[in-house]
């Protein structure tokens, strides 16, 4: 029982810790992709998103490096503080290139606290609880990109303020990850770069519907203004919908981490495509549906789809332990890095070339291909109490 308490307490200080990286990445993502959209083609606007990609993947290498010479719990606030300071450059800047170097230290330091966040979230997490824990965290996360693109939809010509305000935040997140520095420093085993690969071959579906999920995520929060003025919204209305989708993010993973622990991890994963699918289809027709209708597709595209992702982790959570579950962790955030790169500029361009009903289409068939492909080959393992 004790043992239980001391394992809620570090759950909840990294939850906590980590309510920052949404916060800051639900911040900077909507309110550049809206200052530099008056500038540049939306090509161009993708590009300068996907350094923050960039920036993540530098951060997988960074971690092990840290990790084996000062501690995990060390890198992981290190991080938050190189997440501060880039906040605070993005606030008093506003050349392409210096966003551009900004949005990637931003990018590297999240990606220090997330691969160390998540990986001891799944070593003090119960197999049969780890659905739910991995909801919540979802969520938690989620938080910050609902709170972000709501305030710049409010707020959008005081960016300035907006970003010292999440630098001010995020370096509040050094409270509660210092209460768990030695936990977490006692409980995650040092991994290499050169395990990642491998990781990804052992377990190549938990990776696929992560690399999904993400990449999505990374063209709504960035893109999604962009879309919407192409279907003849105004951008005030887009950025409307990031929130939305996000909201659903939201909302939706606590009930996708009981699905997960209660109906099994295929059939959840497969429900998320699912929905996913059914959303984007009809989106296709979102400016003839008007704004409630394609709110209300918004909503459940962001629960169902970032599902994928809370699925993702406790999938490797079942999958791997020990040094195996650092590398796997790194693994995830690599491929979450290499979506947030390319997928920004493939919708750009995509957007240039077909418009958003293109692109509609395009998202819904990668969809139906991951359903179908998951259906037919999709067998991971499920938590004990689901299999009796």
């Amino acid at each position: 029982m004790q043992e239980i308490q001391t394992n809620g307490r570090i759950i909840a200080a990294l939850i906590s810790g980590v309510l920052i990286y949404g916060l800051a990445m639900g911040t900077t993502y909507p309110l550049l992709g809206v200052l530099l959209s008056a500038d540049v083609p939306a090509v161009w606007n993708g590009i300068n998103a996907a350094a923050t990609g960039l920036g993540l993947l530098s951060g997988v290498v960074v971690v092990p490096i840290l990790g084996r010479q000062f501690g995990a719990g060390f890198t992981a606030l290190s991080g938050v503080i190189l997440m501060a300071g880039s906040l605070v450059i993005l606030a008093i800047v506003r050349d392409f290139w210096a966003l551009f170097a900004a949005r990637f230290l931003l990018g590297c330091g999240a990606n220090m606290l997330f691969v160390v966040a998540e990986t001891a979230l799944n070593v003090f997490a119960e197999p049969a609880r780890r659905g739910r824990i991995m909801g919540v965290y979802s969520a938690a996360v989620a938080f910050g990109f609902v709170i972000g693109p709501a305030v710049v939809a409010v707020t959008p010509d005081t960016p300035l303020l907006l970003l010292l305000i999440c630098a001010f935040a995020t370096l509040c997140a050094i409270l509660p990850l210092g209460f768990v520095r030695t936990a977490v420093d006692c409980a995650i085993r040092p991994t290499s770069v050169t395990r990642i690969l491998p990781a990804v071959i052992a377990f190549p579906f938990a990776f696929g519907f992560l690399f999904v999920a993400s990449a999505i995520d990374a063209v709504v929060i960035s893109l999604l203004p962009v879309i919407a003025l192409d279907q003849s919204y105004p951008i005030e209305t887009g950025v409307m919908f990031v929130t939305i989708f996000h909201i659903g993010l939201l909302v939706g993973q606590p009930a996708v981490g009981i699905a997960l622990d209660h109906f099994g991890r295929r059939q959840t994963v497969l429900g998320c495509c699912l929905v996913s699918l059914g959303s984007t289809a009809l989106l296709f027709f979102g400016n003839r549906f008007g704004f409630w209708p394609t709110a209300l597709l918004m909503f459940f595209w962001g629960g169902a789809n970032f599902g994928l992702y809370t699925g993702g982790l406790a999938l490797i959570g079942d999958r791997f332990s020990g040094a195996a579950l650092t590398a796997a962790t790194a693994a995830f955030a690599a491929v979450y890095a290499v979506a947030s790169i390319i997928s920004p500029v493939l919708a750009g361009q995509t957007i240039d070339s077909v418009g958003a009903e293109g692109f509609y289409m395009i998202i819904a068939v990668i969809y139906l291909a991951a359903l179908l492909c998951g259906a037919a080959f999709f067998r991971p393992l499920e938590p004990i109490h689901h299999r009796a």
